[in-house]
């Protein structure tokens, strides 16, 4: 499932107010340091440029993570309002999508930390188990995906963003470690450790045989 086209970072469901964007196309073939000056200079277009441009992105990205449309989608704009809003700290323009990337890592591992927190406290019975509906045509493959996410929320925040993006996102050990701004040591520790807790829970379960083969060991 893509980001619908509903979905819009001027629309949050928070009570921030909507950002005023007008019916302008952006100039033929923008690069991101003309969407970054567009957007320093208070360019409407640029705004809505970005984040057609890297919405369907983040929103795969964070949506493979989390398993959850619902909590990607939502998400998705919480990113976007802080890059909004933090883009006149971007030293390089032309580097626009590394932080976008960055973002959103960034913003994953808090709101795993923070769904760890409530499940923990039983402010929610599993923290919000996504529903993965999306991921698979079949009851049986809906099964598959719930059980592995609801796996993948006994992990750390930091060991789970780890997994994802090195076995799921396919990122290098040296992509992890700048996207995660951790050491390549640390990275392959979180990595090995979350590979073992996941093939802990698969052996248990033989249906997890794909995830076991992709999580075992730590890739050379």
């Amino acid at each position: 499932m893509g980001v619908s086209h509903s979905l819009r970072p001027w629309e949050s469901r928070s009570n921030r107010p909507p950002l005023r964007l007008l019916a302008r196309r952006e100039p033929n073939e923008a690069d991101d340091a003309e969407l970054v000056r567009g957007l320093l200079g208070g360019e409407e277009w640029a705004a809505r440029a970005m984040w057609n441009r890297y919405a369907p992105f983040v929103y795969g990205v964070l949506d493979r993570a989390l398993g959850s449309s619902a909590e990607s989608e939502d998400l998705t704009q919480e990113v976007f309002w802080r890059i909004f809003a933090a883009v006149g700290r971007l030293r390089d323009p032309a580097a626009l999508r590394s932080f976008i990337y960055s973002t959103a890592i960034r913003m994953l591992r808090g709101h795993l930390r923070a769904k760890r927190v409530r499940r923990l406290f039983s402010l929610s019975e599993s923290g919000d188990v996504p529903e993965s509906a999306s991921h698979a045509s079949d009851g049986e493959g809906r099964d598959l995906l719930r059980r592995f996410y609801s796996m993948l929320d006994t992990l750390s925040a930091d060991d789970r963003t780890a997994f994802v993006l090195r076995q799921i996102e396919g990122l290098s050990l040296d992509g992890v470690a700048q996207a995660t701004g951790a050491s390549l040591a640390t990275v392959k520790r979180r990595i090995r450790r979350a590979s073992e807790q996941v093939e802990g829970f698969a052996r248990q379960d033989p249906d997890f045989a794909e995830y076991v083969v992709r999580a075992r060991g730590v890739r050379r």
